[in-house]
């Protein structure tokens, strides 16, 4: 005698085959994406940056569904608008991209990510259903953005300029465990001094000591560790120079993003590009012939920093990031980089021409400026810097008579 079902097991019985319905569409059109990135990778990138028309790779995914017969149980017309959906777009995390007060988005597990928004990190449902899409998926973001993702090269970072992100992703055999992606997201309406002192970055103090410094040709370096604002305040800096300063901002991806007239931004030449590789260090040397007013460099990691001082030193205005653990530590993580050019200067040297370069120090923590130096030289006979503190966390003000030496 048959067995009557109920309405209740028949319901969760069709739940369950359109939940499993979506768990197979989205493994075949992982293994469609994996197909292309493995037999024509440079497709996808010059479909993405325009230079072939989507027809051309239209045609290989089609090839790559009936070939392995994907359309079986699907309609093929839906299976390659997902293909693309999901090749072009940025799946479960384009809401994420799509906010605008987000400034991070990090994954380290096809189930686990954070997002950081005003300096605060939080989790996010982020479901890429397995390893092997997440894995897929970190390639193709690589891939379609000119860069490379394989067992050989297993780190990439690369710059999807559109949508002013910059990418690191990495899979085994660097990654132990799983792939990883980090996303740093850049706002498409810069942040004012207004919009920083509202969010608890600034306050009314630090708002006129910065119009002040725009005003003037000091030089000034942000430090603080990663995400910790300074390239947001850097570019709010920027943004209210004088409208005729002439400013080369040069960077290894983008990230400043200036709405100020006059400004020559350039980048990197990496060595897989193709022709010279152009570094950092290159492109600032060059600057010295362009007939500008100031230098930026959106973050000093290595040699760069010997031609950077250089260029301070020589009348020009400098204004940078850099990693350091505090304000006073700023000149030693610099002073090492410079060192690591073998540039055959004596250290005694470099402190002096850091002491006459940089002017002032802004130190950044969560997205807040914590610290202020004014840099008042370098004393050779103590062999130490000699600060004046601006500006501490509680809003004070301190006059000249806080002068601090550091070796």
């Amino acid at each position: 005698m048959p067995v009557v079902k109920s309405h209740h097991k028949l319901f969760y019985e069709h739940y369950n085959v359109a939940a499993r319905n979506v768990r197979d569409m989205n493994t075949i059109i992982s293994s469609i994406t994996n197909d292309i990135l493995r037999e024509c990778p440079a497709l996808v990138a010059d479909v993405s940056a325009g230079r072939i028309h989507r027809k051309v790779l239209e045609t290989a995914v089609i090839k790559d569904i009936d070939a392995h017969r994907y359309h079986f149980g699907f309609d093929r017309d839906e299976l390659i608008r997902k293909v693309f959906d999901f090749m072009f777009g940025y799946g479960e995390l384009q809401p994420y991209i799509d906010e605008e007060d987000i400034t991070d988005i990090d994954g380290t597990f096809y189930n686990q990510f954070v997002i950081k928004r005003h300096g605060v990190r939080s989790k996010i449902p982020v479901d890429f259903g397995s390893e092997k899409i997440f894995d897929t998926y970190c390639k193709l973001v690589a891939v379609r953005n000119g860069g490379i993702l394989n067992e050989n090269d297993s780190h990439c970072r690369v710059t999807d300029e559109k949508n002013r992100l910059r990418i690191n992703v990495s899979i085994k055999p660097r990654n132990v465990s799983s792939p990883a992606i980090s996303i740093r997201k850049h706002r498409k309406k810069s942040y004012t001094l207004s919009d920083l002192q509202k969010l608890g970055m600034l306050d009314s103090q630090l708002v006129g000591l910065i119009e002040g410094l725009a005003k003037s040709d000091a030089s000034v370096l942000f430090c603080g560790k990663g995400a910790a604002g300074k390239t947001t305040l850097m570019r709010a800096f920027i943004n209210i120079l004088p409208e005729m300063e002439r400013v080369l901002i040069v960077e290894s991806d983008a990230e400043v993003y200036p709405d100020k007239p006059y400004c020559i931004e350039q980048r990197i030449k990496k060595q897989n590009d193709g022709g010279r590789p152009v570094t950092l260090k290159d492109l600032v040397r060059d600057g010295l012939t362009m007939s500008l007013d100031s230098y930026c460099v959106g973050e000093i990691t290595g040699d760069e920093a010997w031609e950077f001082v250089k260029a301070s030193y020589s009348g020009h205005r400098g204004i940078a990031t850099t990693h350091s653990e505090s304000a006073y530590d700023a000149f030693g993580r610099l002073l090492t980089l410079s060192k690591g050019a073998n540039i055959g200067e004596s250290e005694r040297t470099i402190k002096e021409m850091l002491g006459r370069s940089i002017d002032i120090i802004f130190y950044l923590k969560e997205f807040r400026v914590v610290e202020v130096l004014e840099v008042c030289g370098y004393n050779s006979t103590e062999d130490s810097f000699v600060y004046n503190r601006l500006y501490r966390a509680n809003g004070e003000v301190i006059s000249g008579e806080d002068a601090r030496c550091i070796c």
